[in-house]
């Protein structure tokens, strides 16, 4: 942004230059006789200011195309390295230590005139191809074939052999992309929702914090791989596949310069099979079909995970080999998911007898389900001691997990398999809708309560007693402020139970967040809540004061100081979006620099105040001329400046400015309150943060457009009519002490459900456990169950 301004400077400057000469020249050649090398001579000097002008746009074109290219170089390697943070760690969790993947057989039926060799291969081969060089690849198999754990196996490939500006490739639940639709703004214009590419940038915000624009730009030049997951499950088991026919559509058309965008799909084979005899199929794309497991591969893979020594599983092993029990041991196994849920469930539990005879396949599956929660809990727990006994165990995951009981994992896994099952594991479903309901009544019912017994007392007491007395000709306002109350706790629960996850995925790769950075978090929180309801509500209450504006002159000056401290924090809020991305100081050295500037402005020009105004203005034009000095050399950051402008404000006052200053005196306050809290909370690395806060309120201003806020305007004056203006001042505060009731109703219906024990009491601290334990996965940024096998068991065996 600074040198932007440089730039701008420079070529402003030149400008006035050659505009300068241009008249002096002119100016000479009229009003003097010359000689033709005379006039020469003069004319030359803006030809040469010009020819240096033109140069110097050129050279600085070319720098900046650079410096987007280091730019886009730069998102690309820290988008590289989040993906590989994420994705290292879920290899670890489905291949265990080591990251021993069963090489499994694969037959690759290459597009059409593609150069991929046909027939029978390993999956190692295929991702030694593939890498050299990517394009559009399907995977398909039966159920636990491990088409996650290779799309897992071969991000990490490709995120091993990149080059610096090659694509990232980033691993994504296609299950939650939406239906591309268009919107009409309230202009006539049209602008489009959903769809692939707009999913895809999102989830590259939400996931991996990418700031919006640079997301924008990687997915229009194409330099991300998407790895979708799932396409099977978008549609039910035995419903019409809808929705993934229209995703096929999209993906389709997801084209780059040189062709189809390079992609990779997994799905299972038998709904990819109905999905290409309705005509809908990836076009140009190699598709792969994963084989099962063979007892050389099993018998590999368990000498590799138990490093060569005995194991409980080399019974399991000898029986897939001999075709013990008519195969049912060698079909129970035959893919990797129930191979690994073996040697999680036998090969580390001597105590445990392996199924190597008198059973079905059916049933030693069954059998591996029921044990590999206990099993995993166990060894989680074991983690979890050992870590605690380590000097060092506290800087490890598991030095920040607790010990869990086997029969509650159980429990709870089995209440979100079981919402998972009927729409998704979401707050309210987990818990109970009843619960969730009754939550949301409660603190909403406590917060209004408590809001609409205290603040319009205190209102009264801000305005004349004739705006207050002219609303007794009206029902009571309490009835109608109850009914906002109630309808903002159903609209709460209802988020709640249907679109509110149940634990954020963040604490997987973050360790836990100190006190700072959490009351951070809390105001961003507040502030993005507040942003779409904020100036409505203004405008609301400022239409039911219009009948009364000649009695503003009646309105106490400690009135108008709280409205301009509000309005001074408004303007400022809304440069700071306007900003982004915006920090106030970037390092120690800045932030001394802001902290000095209004300290050191303010006494000059106070003391310079009480000897003569004139010197007053002398020392602060000084100061304005030394402050722009240093900004230009970066010696002062330019937030610096604003609190510089309000020091020499205060002290050009004499006094700080008091309740009874009035507007300009709030106006003051408020200025140095954002000053303030933007030095507190707009430090280094807030930047993304800043960004999202400034994604909502633009949102929040793209929904709330002008005919919103000119309507709320009108309505706000026909409630006056009906209610008055105290019947106006209860339906804001019932309705904004609800909304923030109803920001605490997740946390109270998590309360009422740990006491039930439907949930645990710390919802997003028990997910992290799981994950690391091997039950749960992480797809999207959101989590999901290891397998749909081991969601849908949980939820027939729920306990």
């Amino acid at each position: 942004m600074r040198e932007s301004a440089g730039v701008r400077w420079l070529l402003g400057g030149g400008v006035a230059v050659l505009v300068a000469g241009c008249g002096w020249a002119g100016w000479s050649v009229r009003g003097a006789e010359l000689g033709p090398q005379d006039v020469a001579g003069v004319l030359g000097v803006p030809l040469g200011v010009l020819g240096i002008l033109v140069g110097a746009g050129v050279s600085l074109s070319a720098l900046r195309l650079q410096r987007a290219s280091d730019a886009r170089a730069v998102a690309l390697d820290q988008l590289a390295r989040a993906v590989e943070d994420v994705e290292v760690a879920e290899r670890t969790h489905m291949l265990g230590t080591g990251a021993h993947l069963i090489d499994l057989p694969v037959e690759v039926t290459p597009r059409w005139g593609g150069a991929e060799p046909p027939g029978p291969q390993r999956l190692s081969d295929v991702a030694q191809w593939y890498c050299a060089e990517p394009g559009r690849l399907v995977m398909t198999g039966e159920p636990g074939a491990g088409k996650t754990v290779f799309a897992v196996h071969l991000v990490v490939r490709l995120l091993g052999v990149r080059g610096a500006e090659d694509a990232v490739p980033v691993r994504l639940a296609i299950r939650d992309l939406p239906p591309a639709r268009t919107r009409r703004r309230w202009w006539g214009g049209r602008r489009t929702v959903g769809g692939f590419e707009h999913w895809l940038k999102d989830s590259l915000v939400k996931s991996y914090e990418v700031p919006t624009a640079v997301a924008a730009d990687l997915v229009s030049r194409r330099l991300v791989v998407p790895v979708l997951d799932g396409l099977d499950e978008m549609d039910p088991e035995d419903g019409e596949p809808e929705r993934a026919c229209r995703a096929l559509a999209e993906l389709n058309a997801y084209q780059a310069v040189g062709g189809s965008a390079p992609l990779v799909l997994t799905c299972r084979e038998q709904r990819y099979a109905e999905l290409s005899g309705l005509h809908t199929w990836l076009r140009e794309a190699t598709l792969l079909r994963v084989g099962g497991v063979d007892a050389e591969q099993a018998r590999r893979y368990v000498a590799l995970r138990s490093d060569g020594r005995s194991s409980p599983m080399d019974a399991v092993v000898d029986a897939i080999g001999d075709g013990t029990a008519g195969g049912a041991v060698a079909d129970a196994l035959s893919s990797p998911f129930y191979l690994g849920l073996a040697f999680a469930v036998y090969g580390e539990s001597p105590d445990v007898a392996p199924p190597v005879s008198g059973a079905s396949a059916d049933e030693i599956r069954e059998q591996l389900l029921a044990r590999y929660v206990p099993a995993a809990t166990t060894s989680a727990n074991a983690a979890v001691r050992r870590a605690r006994g380590s000097l060092t165990g506290d800087r490890t995951v598991w030095g920040r997990q607790r010990e869990y009981a086997p029969r509650r994992v159980h429990r709870w896994l089995g209440r979100m398999a079981a919402a998972a099952e009927h729409g998704g594991a979401t707050h309210g479903r987990v818990v109970g809708p009843h619960v969730t309901r009754a939550a949301s009544a409660l603190t909403v019912a406590v917060a209004a309560a408590g809001a609409l017994y205290v603040v319009p007392d205190l209102v009264r007491g801000l305005v004349p007693e004739e705006w207050w007395a002219r609303s007794e000709e009206f029902p009571h306002p309490l009835f109608f402020s109850g009914l906002v109350a109630l309808a903002s706790a159903m609209t709460r629960s209802t988020m709640l139970c249907e679109h509110t996850p149940l634990g954020s995925a963040e604490r997987v790769r973050r360790p836990r967040l100190r006190w700072p950075e959490r009351l951070r978090r809390a105001l961003r929180t507040t502030v993005s809540g507040g942003g779409s309801t904020t100036p409505v509500l203004a405008l609301f209450v400022l239409g039911a004061m219009v009948p009364f504006s000649d009695a503003y002159a009646a309105v106490p000056q400690e009135a108008w100081y709280a409205v301009g401290v509000l309005l001074a924090q408004c303007a400022c809020l809304a440069y700071l979006i306007a900003a982004i991305p915006f920090v106030a100081y970037r390092d120690a050295r800045e932030l001394a620099a802001c902290v000095a500037a209004p300290l050191v402005a303010g006494p000059v020009v106070r003391i310079a105040m009480t000897y003569d105004p004139v010197l007053a203005a002398v020392c602060g034009g000084g100061l304005a001329l030394a402050a722009l000095v240093l900004w230009r050399v970066r010696v002062l950051p330019g937030f610096a400046l604003v609190g510089g402008g309000i020091g020499v404000t205060i002290g050009a006052a004499h006094d700080f400015p008091a309740p009874g200053d009035g507007f300009s005196g709030g106006a003051s306050v408020g200025t140095l309150l954002f000053y303030v809290l933007a030095c507190v909370f707009l430090g280094p690395g807030t930047e993304p943060r800043a960004d999202a806060v400034g994604r909502v309120w633009r949102r929040a201003s793209r929904t709330s457009n002008l005919p919103a806020f000119a309507l709320a305007f009108i309505v706000g004056r026909g409630a006056e009519a009906m209610l008055g203006f105290a019947g106006v001042v209860y339906l804001v505060v019932g309705f904004g002490a609800a909304e923030l009731g109803g920001s605490m109703a997740r946390g109270a219906s998590t309360l009422g459900g740990a006491a039930l024990g439907r949930v645990p009491p710390r919802p997003s601290a028990f997910l992290a456990w799981a994950y690391h334990a091997g039950l749960l996965r992480v797809v999207g940024g959101e989590y999901e169950f290891r397998h749909r096998e081991l969601r849908e068991w949980l939820a027939r065996n729920p306990r």
